[in-house]
């Protein structure tokens, strides 16, 4: 008997010991997160024949398709949410960064996200688009939490020369690291940064987890690209569609070199692949190439054409059960941030004094088993007056609300103008056409978004109790605004003309 409990008890202790290094050994995945700019809802291959994406759609097709993936209504607050966990009204909701000056982006005091994965040992890297504030040098995504960075400051420049305009003069809005990317200038966007990204993969030690954050500049205007991607099309006057059809297979092109690069560094296995608009496609005129057809509205809107972003996951972590399909369950952009921190094994709490608290929500479990999705409420915007929100007033001869959306369940309601450009397109836009106006929603609207995708029948005189209800939820979320204009003590700015000379001629950080 004596022996015998031995061998029990030996047993015992191998079988605990290789649990307990089966959950050690466990490798934390390859992050990479991928957004692609101003990328419309009908812009993208696998909803319209016209735009040839085949490794985009390919790896959608392949993976999990997120039908109901919301972000900001524009550039910057997008960017800023993904990077803080939170709701764009609890950190920016403006653009007004696009002035290297201005406090606006991410504050200095909340912890980005590739600082949470530091702490779970990841190497961490952004290639792209930053539009994430760059008055000082402490705002810079090197310094807080990237390893390495390499792209433009502000929110757009041309995709060739990489020039942009500060105050009213060309620079060169290409940043690495700490300085000016002298003489990297003058290459195409989407060859210049997946060419970055394949460096750094290639570089990138196997053992170590990743984090890659590639914030593509395409789709974003100006409509430029290759002539070899250009491609007729008809009823297209003025050439935008074939142009824009043209920056997406650029796009395409960059995603795709990405993951071959993966794969062939042995990454792929263990990466999950995260791949969204930063919001709808720009349908302000007709020279912008955005189409959201048939969603309603399109970017600086927060109907669904501007904030329902074409989204999916992918890559080898993704359970192979879930390949090749889709879900309707809600995700805000910012629910990456606690995603991405429980997957490495590190806290996303982010408590800071007079700050708000993350708003961000795990949403893996949802998204790889049957339980519900714990964001059942996404406030899309209040753009009180201290939000400094991008907007088109109003005609002067109404009277709206101020601009705001809010989902709840299958509901959503949206207040205000949204820049009058809740209009539909059509599966062929921009085309001969002009692009019209529309007069949002003056004194708000209710959709049934679940059975109205399209936001055709505003439901609030038949279900007032509703509408009044999400109206009072609406308020008191908005009565929690707060907008980013902390300086952090780094108030000496210098003169343009100096910093000019002192970037040779480059955009970088004007204060200290």
């Amino acid at each position: 008997v004596g022996c015998l409990a031995v061998v029990q008890l030996v047993f015992a202790s191998v079988i605990a010991h290789l649990s307990c290094a089966d959950v050690t050994a466990a490798p934390k995945p390859h992050i990479v997160m991928m957004l692609a700019d101003d990328l419309g809802w009908n812009n993208i291959g696998w909803r319209n024949t016209e735009v040839k994406t085949p490794h985009i759609d390919a790896l959608m097709r392949g993976g999990l398709e997120l039908q109901r993936h919301y972000t900001y209504k524009y550039c910057s607050p997008t960017r800023s949410s993904l990077m803080s966990g939170r709701l764009p009204l609890h950190v920016n909701q403006n653009n007004l960064c696009n002035d290297i000056q201005a406090p606006s982006g991410v504050d200095l005091r909340m912890t980005f996200l590739p600082a949470k994965l530091k702490q779970a040992g990841y190497a961490t890297h952004m290639i792209g688009k930053s539009h994430l504030g760059a008055r000082s040098r402490a705002n810079l995504p090197i310094n807080r939490g990237f390893d390495s960075h390499f792209g433009f400051l502000k929110g757009g420049e041309d995709h060739y020369n990489q020039h942009s305009s500060d105050a009213g003069r060309s620079v060169v809005d290409l940043w690495q690291d700490n300085g000016p990317a002298l003489g990297r200038n003058g290459t195409y966007s989407t060859l210049l940064y997946s060419g970055e990204a394949v460096k750094v993969i290639d570089n990138h030690p196997a053992d170590t987890p990743l984090f890659l954050y590639l914030p593509w500049h395409v789709t974003h205007n100006p409509l430029e690209a290759p002539a070899e991607v250009i491609v007729p099309v008809p009823n297209d006057p003025h050439g935008v569609r074939s142009h824009m059809n043209g920056m997406a297979s650029m796009l395409d092109y960059g995603v795709n070199a990405t993951v071959q690069a993966l794969k062939s560094n042995g990454l792929w296995d263990n990466t999950l692949l995260i791949f969204s608009a930063d919001n709808g496609g720009w349908i302000t005129n007709n020279k912008l190439g955005g189409n959201n057809w048939p969603l309603r509205g399109g970017k600086v809107s927060s109907f669904e054409g501007g904030v329902r972003a074409n989204a999916f996951v992918s890559g080898g972590f993704l359970p192979s059960n879930l390949s090749g399909t889709s879900t309707d369950k809600y995700v805000h952009v910012t629910d990456w941030y606690s995603t991405f921190c429980n997957l490495a094994g590190v806290s996303p709490a982010d408590p800071q004094p007079g700050l708000p608290d993350i708003d961000s929500l795990d949403v893996w479990t949802a998204l790889t088993t049957d339980t519900p999705s714990p964001r059942t409420e996404i406030p899309l915007g209040y753009c009180a007056p201290e939000a400094n929100c991008d907007e088109t007033p109003p005609p002067r001869n109404a009277t709206y609300m101020l601009d705001a959306a809010l989902i709840s369940g299958k509901y959503k309601i949206v207040t205000g103008y949204q820049g009058g450009l809740g209009y539909y397109q059509g599966p062929q836009f921009p085309n001969a056409s002009e692009p019209t106006t529309d007069p949002g929603c003056p004194q708000g609207c209710l959709f049934d978004i679940v059975n109205d995708p399209n936001e055709t029948t505003d439901l609030k005189e038949t279900q007032p109790d509703v509408f009044q209800n999400l109206m009072t939820r609406l308020h008191a979320i908005g009565a929690t605004v707060y907008q980013t204009n902390y300086t952090g003590g780094h108030d000496n700015c210098i003169d343009r003309n100096v910093a000019y000379e002192q970037y040779h001629g480059f955009l970088g950080p004007e204060c200290s």
